[in-house]
């Protein structure tokens, strides 16, 4: 069995050399040698071979013969491969299988639909509940309404799981901020000027011990939660997340960013004006599919976020890794989309950890996610107002985008 993220696949030698070398098949043999052992028809080994493409809308942009050769020897009378695509893109069957039906080729097809609210509430409520002993009937860190709320909420918006995992987390990342404060300031020793009066001491009167339990001093208390005792996020936690997270107007999202967050979004906004004007000016001599394109790649994004944070000193920039995440965030706001129709997350790949025996060119090279594009869903006249405060002049200076390539 094989299973391969497409997001990492840079190139056919990349897929090819990925299917040898998980089922054990000869190396850089070619397109003849893998049909040979898909379809081999005059073959004694009767054993089948399951190839499984995850975020297989990946490589339709890639257009690679041996994607449409895979489909299609899975689908000889002979065929020894079992061949399952998954993709997140909604637009996959638009831009896939025309190209599939026009070379004979008519792949079953399973969509799975939306989650409804009840989906939701009973995945997030098992999941929860899984935390607890066997025994138990309690629901952890989140109130029953709260998840049924967080499960009406996503279903009348995406019903995207994920959506509903994320708005739970931030909710009990609330609540625990609250706890944390309000614990903090219950350990706080009271001040010595609302103590009570005590006795004058004097040389005549003799000196009378005080009972610790009457010391003005409060002890300083560490409080542990179980998950038990743990407080639980409240319909009212639920709905000032999903206000950040579905509200139609930005500008409440974009004032509860920190300075990276900011900083990205004026990059991006930078980058964008930036190929709009190059556009404008090449617009005769563009083709059609050039015209559209205008939107930054991951890649030259955190590269013109970089070189604005060096330029000037303006600020220390995020490595690879913390760009990625702030992106990520920025997605889960619906602050910032992908325009190519995947779905997935702009987080980075973790390359297999299967040392390659092909050496160079091996499969573990760039991330393929580099190349998904990535446009700003707020104007710029939102984004301006939401830089008041500390950094504002330096954030608006990114967002003028002087020097960008």
């Amino acid at each position: 069995m094989s299973v391969v993220n497409c997001m990492s696949v840079r190139n056919t030698k990349d897929l090819s050399g990925k299917l040898e070398e998980d089922l054990n098949l000869q190396e850089d043999a070619g397109f003849e040698y893998l049909r040979s052992c898909f379809t081999g028809s005059k073959s004694k080994d009767e054993s089948k071979y399951l190839v499984i493409l995850d975020e297989v809308d990946c490589l339709v942009d890639l257009d690679l013969s041996l994607l449409y050769a895979l489909f299609e020897w899975s689908m000889a009378p002979s065929s020894r491969l079992i061949l399952i695509g998954i993709a997140n893109a909604l637009d996959l069957t638009d831009r896939f299988l025309p190209r599939l039906k026009s070379r004979n080729l008519k792949p079953e097809l399973l969509p799975f639909m939306p989650y409804a609210a009840s989906q939701i509430a009973e995945v997030l409520t098992a999941k929860l509940k899984s935390l607890m002993p066997e025994d138990s009937t309690t629901v952890p860190f989140l109130q029953p309404a709260a998840i049924q709320f967080c499960a009406k909420k996503v279903a009348s918006q995406t019903g995207d799981l994920r959506k509903a995992f994320d708005i739970c987390a931030r909710a009990v990342d609330l609540v625990e901020q609250e706890t944390k404060n309000k614990d903090a300031k219950a350990s706080i020793p009271e001040s010595p000027s609302k103590t009570p009066l005590m006795e004058n001491i004097n040389l005549a009167s003799p000196v009378a011990s005080r009972s610790p339990s009457k010391s003005p001093i409060k002890a300083h208390v560490s409080t542990t939660y179980t998950l038990e005792t743990a407080p639980k996020a409240t319909i009212a936690h639920m709905a000032k997340v999903t206000a950040q997270a579905f509200s139609n107007g930005a500008t409440q999202r974009l004032k509860s960013l920190n300075l990276q967050q900011k900083a990205v979004l004026c990059t991006l906004a930078a980058l964008e004006k930036k190929k709009r004007d190059n556009q404008i000016e090449r617009y005769i001599m563009a083709t059609p599919s050039k015209v559209n394109r205008t939107a930054p790649s991951i890649k030259q994004l955190f590269e013109a976020y970089s070189g604005l944070c060096k330029r000037e000193y303006l600020f220390a920039s995020l490595s690879n890794q913390e760009f990625r995440d702030v992106v990520s965030g920025l997605e889960a706001l619906s602050l910032v989309s992908d325009v190519d129709g995947k779905n997935g997350s702009f987080a980075p790949v973790t390359p297999s950890k299967t040392p390659s025996r092909r050496g160079k060119g091996g499969f573990g090279g760039a991330v393929r996610g580099d190349d998904r594009r990535v446009a700003s869903t707020t104007g710029i006249k939102e984004l301006h107002a939401a830089l008041e405060g500390p950094g504002g002049d330096l954030l608006r200076k990114m967002l003028e985008g002087n020097g960008l390539a």
